[in-house]
């Protein structure tokens, strides 16, 4: 199998087997591929918005001289409307998006996809995705947290079987599972946004903004990441 990066990985990881997977603004179509080279997936869907990306995914599809090639259809188009009922996708895979993206994919998931598993990789606003999963009545199942250089990456599963169950607000931010797991990753990860607040913080003191309302709301979520890592 090609080399995924970690955090292409740990999504590959989180697919099923036997799924048919549809890879949404597909990342040069290197989960599609490494599907196939696995015989993980019989069909995958990879799209994207752009020509661009596409055209390169098209590029490594044929480095890849698989034996099937044929198994991932690329789709020029925006979001789930590249998707039609007949496709029989049964797993989504949103990475590498803005979590406002995401949210608004999800909350205008057709009905014949209404059954999917969706695997989310948000770059920012991951709490937003959370909030919108819980809206749509839908259910997080697990959770990953990667680390990539500077880069810290949450990755949220989420399926519309069971009773959902509603979050704390301090559990749709840090994540329900990450706040269970406690991996050093997390902590790492908020030890260094704590870091980051913190100088935010000081500067605004040198500045006499201790009364201004971003100097309020920076002292509680300073304290909220101090109780989560106690």
């Amino acid at each position: 199998m090609a080399k995924l990066s970690d955090r292409l990985m740990a999504i590959y990881r989180l697919i099923p087997n036997g799924a048919r997977v549809a890879d949404i603004g597909t990342d040069h179509a290197a989960i599609p591929i490494a599907l196939l080279e696995t015989a993980k997936s019989p069909f995958i869907i990879a799209s994207d918005v752009r020509k661009g990306p596409l055209f390169s995914a098209q590029e490594q599809i044929e480095l890849a001289d698989l034996d099937n090639p044929q198994q991932i259809e690329l789709r020029l188009g925006s979001g789930l409307s590249v998707l039609q009922e007949d496709d029989d996708i049964d797993t989504i895979v949103m990475a590498g998006m803005g979590g406002e993206l995401i949210a608004k994919l999800i909350e205008k998931i057709p009905t014949f996809l209404a059954d999917s598993l969706l695997i989310l990789q948000a770059n920012n606003e991951e709490g937003m995705v959370r909030e919108v999963i819980i809206q749509q009545k839908r259910t997080i199942t697990d959770e990953k947290i990667i680390q990539e250089g500077r880069h810290f990456y949450e990755i949220i599963v989420s399926c519309a079987a069971g009773k959902p169950k509603t979050l704390t607000n301090r559990q749709m931010k840090f994540g329900p599972f990450l706040l269970e797991q406690n991996s050093d990753v997390f902590r790492l990860k908020w030890q260094k946004k704590r870091k980051h607040l913190a100088n935010i913080k000081k500067i605004l003191e040198e500045s006499k903004q201790q009364g201004s309302l971003r100097y309020d709301s920076l002292q509680e979520e300073i304290k909220e990441i101090d109780e989560v890592l106690m």
